[in-house]
């Protein structure tokens, strides 16, 4: 059951389900989670949102007490608010105690059968395509959906998951751990779900044009020479191609298999397209494709870690759409080294590299008091992706913080023994 407040009325103990307003004034770089702290109900009631809709069902306080509270009541798949009668009976029936939020290991186990399920399908819908069929939308519709539902009910369990793959099962992985991120992303980005659910499809069917590739050229572990690299390629068309040949394709789907391989500055393939000329879908494919390929082991590569994965990205002129590229880390909440991120005890750091025993750990120099505003001695600190006291609460603004000569003072905390 969905409540629709004002920012000044949030408090601790309730799950924020979604912020309504502009996203550039979201003041986290999540819009589902638990408010858990004095600081994240400070930093709601001064951000820029309209309002707020939370989730009774995993809230630890009940938001319909609050005065002027609006139920949210879906009706084929929109949101209408509806005026909450305060009475007493009502509300005291209503004020049983929620449902405890899902765990990590719970959403683990489960996310583990998702991603069984949905290679297997990956697997079939590729033997169907290798006979030159029709591929069916319909039948990865579900799949898209149920590791949608996991993101929605813990993100990193299901998408760390998806980085431990077997060299001999990548490409079908591969597909899964692409949706995923996908959906992740574009609900970070604030998309209708219609459309977050369509680039979920499109992760899972945007390398399907590989079944063109022999096992001998896409497993090579050494350079590929002009024929072979040629026939890589030419794996876009060829999705495009397989996937025009079905009616019930997403044009999501037919966008990003199409163009995932293409950069920002013209030099990718097949188009050679650039800059305006790349769709938001494209871009966020190819985002999501490289990340992906680049943290997971290959025959040829052992996988970075995703702070060493963003880092390159970020490094790499004219590839991605920079903007893009900081909001999708912002989406999983690591970051490139040398970024400003504040953490919950109201300190500042740089992030210097990844740490833990996957690498999902971020390293970070902490020099600066919130409270006092001023410098305090650098310390390393290790920081695990969790919602536990301290972790880290997203990226910050240097800018706002006064640095005025940023680059100066990250050389001289970075630099510091």
């Amino acid at each position: 059951m969905l409540f629709r407040l004002k920012p000044e009325q949030v408090e601790i103990g309730m799950f924020v389900h979604a912020f309504e307003g502009r996203w550039i004034d979201h003041p986290f770089w999540r819009s589902r989670f638990l408010v858990e702290t004095a600081e994240q109900v400070a930093r709601i009631r001064g951000s820029g949102v309209d309002a707020l809709v939370i989730d009774r069902s995993r809230s630890r306080v009940t938001p319909e007490a609050a005065e002027g509270a609006a139920f949210v009541e879906r009706r084929s798949g929109e949101a209408r608010p509806v005026k909450v009668e305060r009475r007493a009976a009502y509300a005291g029936a209503l004020r049983a105690r929620p449902a405890p939020p899902v765990t990590y290991a719970q959403e683990r186990r489960r996310a583990e059968r998702v991603i069984g399920k949905s290679k297997q399908a990956v697997m079939a819908m590729f033997d169907t395509a290798r006979l030159g069929r029709a591929v069916e939308a319909k039948k990865l519709a579900p799949l898209a959906r149920a590791i949608g539902e996991s993101i929605e009910r813990h993100s990193r369990a299901l998408l760390g998951l998806v980085r431990l793959k077997a060299k001999d099962e990548y490409t079908y992985l591969h597909s899964v751990a692409v949706c995923a991120l996908m959906i992740n992303f574009a609900r970070h980005l604030k998309l209708g779900e219609e459309e977050v659910q369509a680039l979920g499809v499109a992760g899972l069917l945007h390398d399907v044009g590989k079944v063109a590739i022999t096992d001998a050229v896409l497993l090579k572990p050494g350079k590929l020479d002009g024929r072979e690299r040629a026939m890589v390629e030419g794996h876009p068309a060829a999705g495009h191609a397989l996937l025009s040949q079905s009616p019930d394709i997403p044009a999501a789907a037919l966008e990003v298999a199409l163009h995932h391989h293409e950069k920002m500055d013209g030099s990718g393939y097949p188009g050679g397209l650039s800059g305006e000329h790349l769709s938001l879908h494209a871009r966020m494919g190819a985002i999501c494709d490289v990340y992906d390929a680049v943290t997971s082991d290959r025959p040829y590569k052992a996988a970075w870690t995703p702070c060493e994965a963003l880092t390159a990205m970020r490094s790499w002129p004219g590839h991605f759409d920079t903007a893009l590229l900081d909001r999708f880390a912002d989406s999983l909440g690591i970051y490139p080294v040398g970024t400003l991120v504040r953490v919950s005890d109201g300190h500042l750091g740089i992030v210097m590299g990844s740490g833990g025993a996957a690498g999902e750990a971020m390293l970070v120099r902490v020099f600066f008091d919130c409270d006092t505003l001023a410098e305090v001695e650098p310390a390393d600190r290790l920081f695990a992706p969790s919602t536990r006291e301290p972790f880290i609460v997203g990226r910050d603004s240097p800018a706002f913080w006064r640095f005025d000569d940023w680059d100066a003072v990250r050389f001289r905390v970075v630099g510091a023994s």
